[in-house]
């Protein structure tokens, strides 16, 4: 899938719920292959996002924007070989638009250790695999992140577990669980990272409890009847809840640097969280 635009609803719900709601989606889903079968379900996600020194796109997030974008690297091992991903997200009043191109982890080193920002980099797609040799995703990710002197800021892992369907690529349910942001170290290379610290929002934001999972509903112009049971039989209330907003916020108040300072109050707050 390289390109989509579709509408994303998510909602925090606890696991036990969550599980339910797996049981309701069987009916009208198939589990993704990539789900697994241990405990708990889904698979590894890593993204690596891109940002400038002074936050401009957390910032962004955090502030509600209506129309805002996100870039990142997303990957989901620690094999050389295999390819990862350049992703252009963004959002336009409701509707999300995300580009995506497939890249080798060369390619990835290349953007992030020989570019921006001491001098722009023109895009060079050799390394953009073939048969998603998406160059105007390529060059619009190298433009941005130009343009914006936007560089590696943080890593945000989390498990995925994902429901789909057969005939539309852009229905689909997903339950991501264990999440967590990590400093990223600079390199230009993709690593696994590991475990880091707990996502934390101010609680007049959308709550993020340390146990929580993010259950997202994706579909294309209209949701399909089911999705309005679903929401319904499990009282489900939406909420505007960003990972990588969370995680950066974390990592501020964590490394005792708050993002914006009136919220030094939440360092009280955190210190509870990580003690």
């Amino acid at each position: 899938m390289a390109h989509s635009a579709r509408y994303e609803l998510k909602y925090v719900i606890q696991e036990p719920r969550a599980v339910a709601i797996a049981d309701f989606l069987s009916s009208h889903l198939r589990p993704s292959v990539h789900n697994g079968s241990g405990p708990v379900r889904g698979h590894p996600v890593i993204s690596l996002y891109l940002d400038t020194p002074d936050l401009f796109f957390f910032r962004q997030a955090y502030t509600g924007c209506r129309n805002r974008m996100k870039l990142r690297i997303r990957f989901y091992d620690n094999q050389w070989k295999r390819p990862a991903f350049l992703e252009v997200k963004r959002r336009v009043n409701d509707v999300i638009a995300k580009e995506r191109a497939m890249i080798t982890r060369e390619g990835v080193r290349q953007i992030l250790t020989e570019g921006w920002p001491s001098q722009p980099f023109f895009a060079d797609c050799t390394h953009l695999i073939h048969g998603k040799r998406r160059q105007d995703v390529h060059e619009d990710f190298w433009g941005f992140a130009n343009v914006q002197r936007a560089r590696g800021a943080i890593y945000v892992s989390y498990l995925r577990e994902i429901w789909e369907s057969p005939v539309d690529e852009e229905l689909r349910v997903t339950f991501d669980r264990q999440i967590s942001g990590s400093r990223y170290n600079g390199s230009g290379r993709l690593e696994v990272p590991e475990r880091g610290w707990w996502p934390y929002l101010p609680p007049y934001l959308a709550p993020f409890p340390r146990n929580g999972v993010i259950l997202e509903l994706k579909f294309e112009q209209r949701a399909p009847s089911w999705m309005y049971d679903l929401v319904r039989i499990f009282n489900l209330n939406r909420v505007s809840v960003c990972k990588y907003c969370a995680c950066i916020y974390a990592q501020q108040l964590h490394f005792r640097r708050p993002v914006l300072p009136e919220h030094e109050e939440d360092l009280k707050v955190l210190n509870l969280e990580y003690d």
